[in-house]
C-alpha cells in the first residue's frame, strides 16, 4: 500500500471540509497536481486534456520534455506538449479524425474513464448500472473498468453523467484512487431485483383463474394469459410490473399499481393496499424462507402477511411464486422458459 504524499501548502480557496481535499493534496504533494500564482487550487476549474495529459504523465513519470507531436494543434512549444506525446505512444490518449487533440478543451468524465482505464493498464470489468451508459458508447469498458477498480460509484440517482466536465477536484479523486487504495471508494452491494427476466415466459396455476403466464410484450410491460395457455386461447391483458427505490409494483397500464414489496426489503416492514373499497396491511415477516414450488427450489425468499391471513413469496428476478390463504396453495409458479 502506497502512504499518503507530503502535507501540501495551504491554498486560499481550499479547506479540509471539502471534498476531495485530502485527494487533491495527495497529488500536490507528489508535485502531480499544483496551484495557481495567485494562491489558489482552483477545485472547481475545468480540466482540459492537456492538463490531463500532464497530470496523467507526470503520475506515471512518464516524459515531459516539449517535443514535437502528431497532432496538428499540439506544437512543441507548448507546455503539455511531451506529455501529450508520451501519452500518445503509450496509447493512453488519442486524438481526433482530423488529426488533432483539442488540448484546450475540457475532459468529460466519459474521457476521463478512457484515460484512466488505459494508463493503468485495468482489464477487469464490473457490471455498468448506469441508466444514462450504454454499450454503444466509446468509454463503455472503461467506465466499467474503473467501477471493476473502486475508482467510481456514480451518482446517487444511478447515473454516472459520461458528458459532464471534470473539474480538478474530480479528477483528483479519480487519479488519487488509482495511485492510492486508501481513497478508493466502497461500492454498495449489487442491487437486488424482484423484476421477471423478459427473456423467459412464467408459468402460474391458480385455484380460481386456471393457468396462465406472463410473457414480455417487447413495449413496457408483461402480457398476462389469464385463461387456459395451454389450450391456446388467446386472450390476454397487460400487467405493468415495475420496480422503483421505494418497491416493487403491479398494475395496469396508464392506471394504478400496487407496491408488493417496499424497500429495503426488511423484517418488520409494513404498507398498505387499497383496492375496491378495501384496505389490506401487509409485512415482511421473513427474508430467508426456502420455497419449493414446481418450478423448482428457491431459497432467500421473501415472505409477506397479510392482515387477512393470506401469506405471498416473492423470489429474486422471478418476483412472485407461491400465495397461500389459510393453509391451502392458491397461486404457485409451476414452470419458467
Amino acid at each position: 500500500m502506497k502512504q499518503a504524499g507530503k502535507k501540501a501548502a495551504a491554498f486560499s480557496d481550499l479547506s479540509e471540509s471539502q471534498r476531495f481535499y485530502k485527494e487533491m493534496m495527495y497529488l500536490e504533494g507528489k508535485a502531480i497536481i499544483s496551484g495557481y500564482p495567485d494562491g489558489t487550487f482552483q477545485p472547481d476549474g475545468q480540466v482540459t486534456r492537456a492538463a490531463a495529459a500532464i497530470m496523467i504523465g507526470r503520475a506515471l513519470g512518464l516524459d515531459g520534455t516539449q517535443k514535437a507531436t502528431q497532432f496538428s494543434d499540439v506544437g512543441v512549444d507548448q507546455k503539455a506538449s511531451g506529455y501529450i506525446a508520451s501519452a500518445a505512444s503509450r496509447g493512453i490518449i488519442s486524438g481526433y479524425p482530423d488529426g488533432s487533440y483539442h488540448p484546450n478543451e475540457a475532459v468529460t468524465r466519459g474521457q476521463m474513464a478512457i484515460f484512466l482505464s488505459r494508463a493503468f493498464g485495468l482489464t477487469k470489468e464490473a457490471t455498468a448500472p448506469f441508466t444514462d451508459v450504454s454499450s454503444s458508447m466509446a468509454s463503455y469498458p472503461h467506465i466499467k473498468r474503473i467501477i471493476a477498480e473502486n475508482l467510481t460509484s456514480g451518482y446517487e440517482d444511478n447515473t454516472f453523467r459520461p458528458n459532464v466536465k471534470v473539474t480538478r477536484a474530480q479528477f483528483s479523486a479519480f487519479l488519487a484512487r488509482a495511485l492510492n487504495d486508501d481513497f478508493k471508494v466502497e461500492l454498495p452491494p449489487a442491487p437486488v431485483s424482484y423484476l421477471k427476466d423478459k427473456s423467459k415466459t412464467y408459468y402460474y396455476d391458480s385455484d380460481d383463474m386456471g393457468s396462465y403466464s406472463y410473457k414480455f410484450s417487447g413495449r413496457k410491460y408483461f402480457e398476462w394469459n389469464l385463461w387456459d395457455v395451454y389450450g391456446g386461447s388467446k386472450n390476454t391483458y397487460s400487467i405493468v410490473e415495475k420496480e422503483d427505490s421505494k418497491g416493487y409494483y403491479f398494475g395496469y397500464p396508464e392506471s394504478e399499481s400496487w407496491m408488493m414489496l417496499k424497500y429495503p426489503v426488511k423484517v418488520g416492514q409494513k404498507w398498505s393496499i387499497g383496492y375496491q373499497g378495501f384496505v389490506h396491511t401487509y409485512e415482511i415477516t421473513s427474508t430467508t424462507k426456502t420455497i419449493i414450488t414446481r418450478a423448482g427450489t428457491f431459497r432467500n425468499v421473501i415472505e409477506v402477511t397479510a392482515d387477512d391471513g393470506g401469506v405471498d413469496y416473492y423470489a429474486r428476478n422471478v418476483g412472485l411464486i407461491k400465495v397461500i390463504f389459510e393453509g391451502i396453495t392458491k397461486v404457485e409458479l409451476i414452470k419458467i422458459q
